[in-house]
């Protein structure tokens, strides 16, 4: 029995070894803010009912040469779905569908010897894996998760052809499990694209009001090399805030800033300010609001003043479409229900 056990011990081990360069990397900051290109629209699909997809490496897009070449699985002249969606809301057949589904696509891009580059998924529901030019890159499980992939050396400038092997088939174990009060949506159901950078871009970072003292603003910025001696230059131009500061062994800048002008964000007064962190080869602009929040016994405090907060729970889908939400407008017509 312990013979077994450790057996089955060390091939769990030596399988997430293998697999564990596969799994997604972690998001950088502020990627909608950065040089994209869209990878939406209508995508090549096949429904793979009896999951033969994976053993017959569909993943290769291989067409036949000759007469007798015999492909079961084919991309082109087939189904083609819209990214972002789910499967469920484009066709009746595919309404209850539960599994696997491949979507296929081909793409170009312009690659630059001084940057590097990353394929971004919004959301993929619920279980999927990615293939780049035949060849398997990342896994990822969460349906509402984004997630990101290198791709710098995988990628060529022309004829890539990127398959998603998506499932979500419903697991004792696992979300989601065989009951729920949710519609089980599957499908690529956020955006997709191209992140280009730098060859070091500025990879984290977080600027906000220090918890207690309504004048004073804290900062740290994280790049994407533990690089020592960079410069990281954080301004804020409407309070005439400005520095520059040399990174740590780490690639990482910490810091704070004094004004009396501060104007603190509520929902009654949502003022915000742009904000610029910048490199030598990278920059980044967003507009943040400032503001204290903290607990005190049973009491929540918005800028020193308790609030009382309302919230309500809804699932992440449109009615009036029957189908899962994924836009800007899909957001504003949720939250704007909400507020009725």
């Amino acid at each position: 029995m312990i013979k077994l056990i450790n057996l089955s011990l060390i091939l769990s081990l030596f399988f997430s070894l293998i697999t564990s360069n596969l799994v997604a990397q972690q998001n950088m900051a502020n990627v909608y803010g950065r040089r994209t290109q869209s990878l939406n629209g209508k995508w090549d699909a096949i429904v793979d009912l009896y999951d033969q997809g994976r053993k017959n490496q569909i993943y290769l897009n291989k067409k036949a040469e000759n007469k007798t070449d015999f492909y079961e699985y084919a991309f082109e002249n087939g189904l083609r779905l819209n990214v972002p969606s789910d499967w469920n809301s484009q066709m009746p057949e595919l309404k209850y569908y539960e599994g696997t589904i491949w979507y296929g696509r081909k793409f170009d891009v312009l690659k630059e010897s001084n940057e590097r580059l990353f394929l971004y998924f919004a959301a993929v529901n619920y279980r999927c894996r990615i293939y780049l030019n035949g060849q398997e890159i990342a896994q990822h499980e969460g349906g509402f998760t984004p997630f990101q992939i290198e791709i710098t050396d995988a990628a060529k400038e022309n004829d890539n052809f990127l398959a998603v092997e998506v499932n979500n088939s419903r697991q004792v174990d696992a979300i989601p499990a065989m009951a729920f009060d949710w519609w089980n949506y599957g499908g690529i159901t956020r955006d997709v694209f191209l992140v280009s950078t730098p060859k070091v871009f500025i990879d984290d970072y977080f600027v906000q009001l220090d918890k207690t003292k309504a004048d004073k603003i804290t900062a740290k910025v994280k790049l994407s090399e533990k690089i020592a001696n960079s410069s990281v230059t954080i301004e804020i131009p409407e309070l005439q805030l400005k520095q520059t500061l040399k990174t740590d062994a780490q690639g990482e800048v910490k810091t704070s800033f004094l004004s009396r002008e501060i104007k603190r964000w509520s929902p009654t007064a949502p003022k915000l300010y742009n904000v610029k962190i910048s490199t030598r080869d990278d920059q980044i602009e967003e507009e943040i609001g400032f503001r204290n929040i903290w607990v005190k016994g049973e009491d929540i405090f918005l800028n020193d003043e308790a609030i009382f907060l309302k919230s309500i729970s809804f699932h992440e889908e449109i009615p009036q479409r029957k189908g899962r939400a994924f836009s800007q407008a899909d957001a504003v017509m949720l939250l704007s229900e909400a507020k009725a």
